[in-house]
């Protein structure tokens, strides 16, 4: 972790809910961890742009709402002696009667229907808040890498 990273450190922007926003929030995403000192290319970084990716997607596809934003929010805390902090990831949309759930067993052939079970695999834990007055926030928690990984 870097030294200039404040703790714990707080990130949040609201993002067009289309294809282009959710790219957006990635990119972004990505750039906010370096700036708190996580290396670009390791596999901390992978598995949170995946997240922020696949959650940031299904805001748009599942949570969209004509004229509405989704939000993306991330908080890094950290623990003593160099060991993995904890990256908390967040996106909320406007629509509450549709909820998350993974598929327990995609079709084979669908491009579809995956996105929640990766999320499962990478984070150490998931799930999905209702979020004042409407909608949801669906989050995903990580470890971040170590002193010695980035």
């Amino acid at each position: 972790m870097s030294p200039l990273a404040p703790h714990p450190a707080h990130f949040r922007q609201q993002f067009s809910a289309t294809r282009r926003g959710a790219r957006l929030a990635r990119l972004l995403a990505v750039e906010q961890l370096v700036g708190w000192g996580w290396g670009r290319y390791g596999d901390p970084m992978a598995a949170a742009a995946h997240v922020v990716a696949e959650l940031a997607s299904n805001a748009v596809t599942h949570g969209h709402v004509r004229g509405r934003d989704f939000l993306l929010a991330m908080t890094l805390t950290t623990r003593p002696e160099g060991a993995p902090g904890t990256l908390r990831i967040e996106v909320a949309d406007c629509r509450d009667e549709r909820l998350p759930a993974p598929v327990p067993e995609p079709c084979p052939d669908s491009e579809q229907g995956r996105g929640l079970l990766l999320v499962g695999v990478l984070a150490s834990r998931w799930g999905v808040e209702p979020r004042f007055p409407s909608g949801k926030t669906v989050w995903a928690e990580l470890p971040g890498p170590s002193m010695g990984s980035t």
